[in-house]
């Protein structure tokens, strides 16, 4: 019960993020107009909580509060949802992100990681029954920066599971009011630490050892002090992030394309932050 009274307000949450984001009802002015685009967006979030669309649907349809808050009339079926997931740019996604994160309130102070996203090209169960349960398959990265203070994902982007992670910190902040930047030494670039200083931020990133000079050899020695390693153990936000994104909307993804995948796992960011 108490995890339906959560999705609620789940929903009451993601309606009116969608709202603000300026998302269109419609594909168009010649479309039949049963289901919004919010709403087929919004049933797609909840998908990510109960992992099918099969029990989503049967959720939905024994809580009223649900379909009054998302003003729908009647249940559509999970074809059509399925439809709706491969239509939807994920440009628009990324925009109801920005709409949930500033309902919450502006962050500036941001730990910035990566995490691994299994994805699957078919059910577990049938993977088992021919014994390939184990094998490594492809998997994705998810590249995430953190709001430390609030805990919510405030940006997100998804590569193949071999990308470095260096070349996403600026992408993934650059929309930022940025104060203070967590980042272990997978970060550690002159790049990334002159876009944090420009940004008018201080960089917590940890430096290899083997830089001799400059920029990065002051924050090297720098780094060595109680003080700054008492800041920097703020990074440690953002494992605990990853630990319970996966607890709560799972680690692992069923999808025959890397596009699908990647959209389903923006979704899954969405139900996070949603959740949190």
């Amino acid at each position: 019960m108490s995890r339906k009274l959560d999705l609620y307000k789940v929903v009451k949450m993601g309606m009116k993020a969608l709202k603000r984001a300026n998302i269109p009802l419609y594909w168009s002015k010649y479309s039949r107009k049963d289901y919004t685009l919010h709403q087929h967006m919004m049933l797609i979030v909840l998908t990510q909580y109960v992992g099918s669309i099969e029990r989503m649907l049967q959720i939905v349809r024994e809580m009223r509060k649900i379909k009054r808050v998302m003003r729908l009339k009647k249940i559509p079926h999970k074809s059509t949802i399925s439809r709706e997931l491969r239509r939807i740019p994920e440009r628009w996604i990324r925009i109801v992100l920005r709409e949930i994160v500033k309902i919450m309130g502006i962050p500036n102070k941001f730990a910035v990681d990566s995490t691994g996203i299994q994805i699957y090209y078919r059910s577990y169960y049938y993977t088992q029954r021919i014994g390939e349960v184990g094998k490594i398959r492809e998997g994705l990265k998810l590249h995430a920066a953190v709001d430390i203070e609030r805990k919510l994902i405030t940006n997100a982007i998804v590569t193949k599971w071999h990308t470095n992670d260096s070349p996403y910190l600026i992408p993934l902040l650059e929309e930022e009011r940025v104060k203070e930047v967590y980042a272990d030494k997978g970060y550690d670039s002159l790049r990334n630490i002159r876009f944090v200083l420009n940004k008018g931020g201080t960089p917590y990133i940890a430096i290899r050892n083997k830089a001799r000079r400059g920029l990065r050899r002051r924050l090297l020695e720098k780094s060595k002090s109680p003080d700054w390693k008492k800041k920097y153990s703020h990074r440690n936000v953002i494992e605990s992030v990853f630990h319970s994104f996966k607890r709560v909307v799972g680690d692992y993804i069923f999808s025959h394309s890397f596009s699908g995948a990647s959209k389903l796992l923006l979704f899954k960011v969405l139900a996070y932050d949603l959740y949190v």
